[in-house]
């Protein structure tokens, strides 16, 4: 019997697992065992929702033999196995109490082509970079070991496993479930990856949770703006006139002014604004994340922070593994202010201190847009457990004419999902391909008068929160302006310097899995689909749309626009209804196999409800 079949690992009822987890695991379970299904399992779990936590629990009651984890870059890889390393104290399964004796735990290895056939043997699991399994070397793991010899396999980032590398992999462990885990369900051209998406958990719900950061975003916006063009520099002409006389394209505006000292000077200073804002009124040491076109770029960007008094560190993939260690070694000891990165940190690097994005330039697609802002998500916990507001809110800094306003919508587009669940939570009412050719670009100048435009993601409890504390930090402030006949600078001191002086406040019964599996088919309905409809065709959940035009109901429920207040209510009689009458009976009275039926019914009902709307609106 395999190690995972009989290893007391404690998921079920243990609270120190998150939300996500926990439903993810069982998402898995019934994926494999219960329905002893062979398609590829795809979850999509954001990033900083514990994602490294359910790649550890995962293999348990499951896998019949060992385990393998394929990551696609040895960033990933150390952070998978720092998080899973038995010869660590902050080892996951013993911190999260999933076991509680260290000889309890699974055999963990990192695949080199040194290991003897002994050491393989003697792991339960396998850790390796995707680099091990490429064919054309005589180290890869296809030539070493037989292709029964994992049962379970875990890849990571799971947007990359379409490449050939990994599809070869695949089809040589073809007996082995394959569990994909992403941040998100779309590879790099967009399409979906390859599997079963079995759980996901939205950006909207960790907010919500906590257990990532709220985000703000702000863009700068001079007043004016000047460029030359094909290296004439004594004319000059407007971003107007560029665009009226249709000089030049978009992307090569996005990359003039990417590449313009003068703006990212500017972006510069805002980020450092808001670096200092923090520390301020917090004694965590707060980051600077920045992303740059090219290694020149980044030391260029690199002098300017400095120049400003910061020190910087750069990372990118171009150099030795030493001088990259040497690079993360002064993030962690915090012996820096900024990070600039190319194309290397959008993925795997966790440091929960990153707090500000500042972006420098363009992106075209999404896929590493969001890898970058995710990197500022990652929520900061006291050692109490407790969370301080402005810790945990990240901003995301730019330019105005990066081009990025399309790719900040899908971050908007959660927005009203989280907005719905919010409500719905209290009336408990149902409800690059190649770039282009023409690299070029122009001198970018702008003028002094410029204004900022901040946008909030989500107006979380954090947020409000925040302008609350503001609020009564400019009365406190003014009171000690008045006691004490000192300046605002002086009070605002004496305020910060006394917030930080201060102490900071600290599936064995079938009962339970009944009420466990009706929560988890609530939950569906009433914080996934119904926010993920409303969101997608831009509706209101307290809004009367649907009511109004009365087009998406069938006959026999055409009563319910009478007897629903709002589009939440409708859409989700519509569900109950529906459900009642292809059940055969009130949800009180269902039975475990039809809570089962009820997540397909109500999926088929969704993309029904989906396509209607599409027609009509």
């Amino acid at each position: 019997m395999s190690y995972f079949m009989t290893a007391p690992a404690f998921i079920e009822g243990n609270k120190l697992l998150r939300e996500p987890q926990v439903e993810a695991y069982r998402a898995i379970y019934e994926h494999f065992i219960t329905k002893q299904s062979n398609e590829d399992a795809l979850v999509v779990l954001p990033t900083g929702t514990g994602k490294t936590g359910l790649m550890a629990i995962s293999p348990f009651g499951i896998s019949r033999g060992r385990v393998l984890i394929i990551t696609p870059q040895t960033v990933v890889r150390d952070s998978v196995l720092g998080s899973l390393d038995s010869a660590d104290p902050k080892n996951f399964w013993i911190t999260t109490k999933v076991f509680n004796d260290y000889a309890e735990l699974p055999s963990i290895i990192e695949y080199n082509s040194k290991l003897t056939n002994g050491v393989l043997n003697q792991s339960d699991i396998v850790v390796l970079n995707y680099h091990w399994l490429q064919e054309r070397f005589d180290s890869s793991l296809l030539k070493r070991v037989p292709p029964e010899l994992f049962d379970f396999i875990i890849i990571d980032e799971a947007h990359h496993s379409e490449a050939r590398t990994w599809q070869r992999a695949l089809e040589y462990f073809s007996n082995a479930k394959v569990l994909k885990v992403t941040g998100t369900p779309f590879r790099s051209d967009g399409q979906r990856i390859k599997g079963e998406e079995i759980y996901s958990y939205s950006l909207a719900r960790a907010m919500e949770k906590g257990y990532v950061k709220s985000l703000e975003k702000f863009e700068h916006i001079p007043d004016q703006m000047y460029f030359t063009i094909d290296h004439n520099d004594e004319k000059y002409y407007s971003l107007e006139e560029i665009r009226e006389m249709n000089l030049k394209e978009e992307d090569w505006i996005n990359r003039s002014v990417a590449l313009s000292k003068h703006s990212n000077e500017k972006i510069a200073e805002f980020s450092i604004q808001h670096l200092e804002d923090k520390k301020k009124i917090s004694d965590k040491p707060h980051k600077i994340i920045a992303v740059a076109c090219s290694i020149k770029h980044a030391e260029q960007i690199k002098e300017i922070y400095e120049k400003m008094g910061y020190k910087s560190a750069i990372v990118h993939s171009k150099m030795e593994k030493n001088e990259q260690e040497k690079e993360l070694s002064k993030i962690e000891n915090h012996e820096v202010d900024v990070v600039i990165n190319v194309s290397m940190l959008g993925e795997g690097f966790d440091h929960k201190y990153l707090s500000i994005a500042a972006i420098y330039r363009p992106f075209k697609t999404l896929l590493p847009y969001a890898q970058f802002v995710g990197r500022v998500l990652r929520s900061i916990e006291n050692e109490d457990g407790t969370y301080n507001e402005e810790d945990n809110i990240a901003s995301v800094i730019h330019h105005s004419e990066l081009g990025l306003e399309k790719l900040w919508e899908y971050y908007k587009k959660e927005k009203k999902k989280r907005d719905a669940i919010r409500k719905i939570k209290k009336d408990l009412e149902p409800i690059d391909p190649k770039g282009p050719k023409d690299i070029s670009y122009g001198n970018a100048e702008e003028s002094e008068e410029s204004k900022i435009e901040k946008d909030a993601f989500i107006e979380t409890e954090l947020l409000k929160a925040r302008k609350q504390r503001i609020q009564e930090e400019n009365e406190k402030i003014q009171l000690l302006q008045k006691s004490l006949n000192v300046t605002e600078e002086v009070a605002r001191d004496l305020y910060r310097q006394s917030l930080k002086s201060r102490d900071k406040q600290k599936f064995l019964r079938p009962d339970k899995h009944y009420f466990r599996t009706r929560k988890d088919f609530d939950n569906l309905i009433r914080y996934d689909i119904i926010p993920s409809i409303v969101a997608d065709f831009d509706l209101e959940i307290d809004g009367t749309e649907l009511i109004e035009n009365k087009f998406v109901l069938p006959r026999k429920y055409q009563y319910l626009y009478k007897a629903s207040k709002n589009n939440g209510a409708l859409l989700g009689n519509y569900f109950n209804l529906s459900l009642k009458h292809q059940i055969g009976d009130k949800r009180d009275n269902w039975e475990i196999e039809d809570f089962e039926t009820a997540v397909n019914i109500a999926k088929d009902l969704e993309k029904h409800i989906r396509s209607v709307l599409k027609a009509k609106l």
